[in-house]
């Protein structure tokens, strides 16, 4: 019924309960969101990590047009106990979606298996996805452990963009401070510019680091 579950895929989502369901379980405000408003979500561990990403787009009061990565269909029958609702696949090609490469990286905007995981590794905070996060949102899993991190003030990594005078090499690529010493991953690469996920000490514009040969800058760092 589903394919590859580490691309992305579309279903509707039929039924009252089936949306309730979602908003109780996910990061995403689904009882606030207006019709043709279009929201983005996660379904995370109780630690806080991502197990799927999804946007919604509420298309009448008991119907949704979502688009997701990971296992969400199995993940929403895992949490199913008697609602009623339906899933249908929508076809969906990765050409629908508009932004390119380089215009996502200058956005800082993070995707899925290369700035994050689905596996229940990565927290969301670190990959620039607090906007998926709805605010003052009810209990659902992970919560706990994402407002903990809020209060804190920030995750122990950041997603930033990097830029170089020469073409970045092919992500993921390890990269090294000026001492040798490991500081982080770059993720995507567009020509000279790309994004890298580094360790807090690292976390200043104009930090420079390497990739083997090639130097890069820290030209930007999300919030």
């Amino acid at each position: 019924m589903y394919s590859n579950r580490t691309m992305k895929q579309r279903v509707l989502l039929q039924g009252h309960e089936g949306l309730d369901l979602l908003h109780r379980i996910s990061s995403a405000d689904i009882k606030r969101l207006k019709l043709k408003e279009k929201a983005e979500g996660l379904l995370l561990t109780p630690a806080g990590k991502i197990r799927c990403w999804f946007e919604i787009e509420r298309l009448a009061p008991d119907q949704a047009d979502i688009t997701f990565a990971g296992d969400f269909p199995g993940i929403l029958d895992s949490f199913t106990f008697g609602e009623q609702y339906t899933l249908t696949p929508i076809s969906f090609s990765e050409s629908s979606d508009t932004d390119s490469e380089e215009s996502r990286i200058l956005a800082l905007k993070p995707s899925a298996l290369k700035e994050f995981s689905l596996d229940g590794s990565v927290n969301p905070l670190e990959v620039n996805l607090g906007h998926a996060i709805a605010d003052q949102k009810g209990c659902y899993p992970g919560q706990e452990v994402i407002e903990k991190i809020i209060a804190l003030g920030s995750p122990a990594r950041r997603l930033c963009r990097v830029r170089s005078e020469s073409p970045l090499p092919a992500p993921p690529c390890g990269l090294t401070d000026e001492t040798g010493a490991d500081s982080g991953l770059l993720t995507s690469a567009s020509g000279g510019i790309g994004l890298a996920i580094l360790g807090r000490r690292h976390l200043k514009t104009g930090t420079r680091l390497y990739a083997g040969d090639v130097t890069l800058v820290v030209e930007s760092i999300a919030p």
